[in-house]
């Protein structure tokens, strides 16, 4: 701007100057006289001082940019390591607690199991004795019924006996009956002989044709007779 100004001042210096002189030449020597102005060109100002400061307050700005997007990477890192710590420890806190009542509940369904099985035990227990007491109270009423009817049998067994020839005093055998209920013979059979094939089979035929023989009524005590022994002398 200074330039042109300077410029400008200078044309018009040149100009006035040149209309004076005019004026007090002859006409005959006024000629026109062209006067080249070289105009210079703008002074350029020193800018570089200027750009490298902006260079320099760029680079600043771009490195404050990556350090804040470095400082924001990080601590989004960091939150997100605290995340997962945080969710670890929460399925590690979750997983402890499960196994813990798992345990729990597997050591009270086993003391469950446990308190259940010594009740059965126990009950089995009453039971078997309660068994036991009953079978001991039926065996105990079946002897006493079996040396009533044993004696009876013996002497109905002896009316339907026929006597061989070679039967003697102090003679006798075992005899095993099994018998159906109500007395009926299923099988007769001598177990110890009285020393006499003739005799032992004379006896055989005798328990058969005394069929019924006489037992106890009542299912309970039929069990006792289901199957029967007696010695039977031939002296009877």
């Amino acid at each position: 701007m200074y330039a042109v100004l300077l410029h400008a001042a200078v044309i018009a210096l040149l100009v006035a100057g040149w209309r004076w002189t005019a004026q007090d030449r002859p006409a005959s020597d006024r000629i026109m006289q062209a006067v080249v102005v070289v105009e210079q060109p703008p002074r350029q100002e020193n800018t570089e001082p200027e750009a490298r400061k902006a260079a320099q307050e760029r680079s600043r700005a771009e490195q404050a940019e990556a350090e804040n997007k470095r400082r924001v990477e990080f601590k989004k890192k960091q939150e997100e390591e605290r995340r997962l710590k945080a969710e670890a420890a929460r399925k590690k806190g979750a997983a402890e607690a499960e196994k813990k009542r798992k345990a729990e509940a597997e050591k009270k369904t086993t003391a469950q199991q446990r308190r259940k099985q010594a009740e059965a035990a126990l009950q089995e227990q009453l039971a078997a004795e309660e068994r036991a007491r009953g079978e001991e109270a039926r065996r105990a009423r079946a002897d006493a019924a079996a040396v009533q009817y044993k004696t009876v049998i013996r002497q109905k067994v002896s009316r339907n006996w026929n006597r061989p020839v070679t039967a003697g005093k102090g003679m006798e055998c075992m005899v095993r009956v099994r018998l159906a209920p109500g007395g009926e013979v299923l099988e007769a059979r001598v177990v110890r002989s009285c020393g006499d094939a003739a005799i032992d089979r004379s006896v055989e035929s005798a328990v058969y044709k005394a069929s019924p023989l006489p037992i106890p009524e009542g299912e309970e005590l039929f069990e006792y007779f289901r199957e029967i022994e007696f010695v039977f002398q031939p002296e009877e």
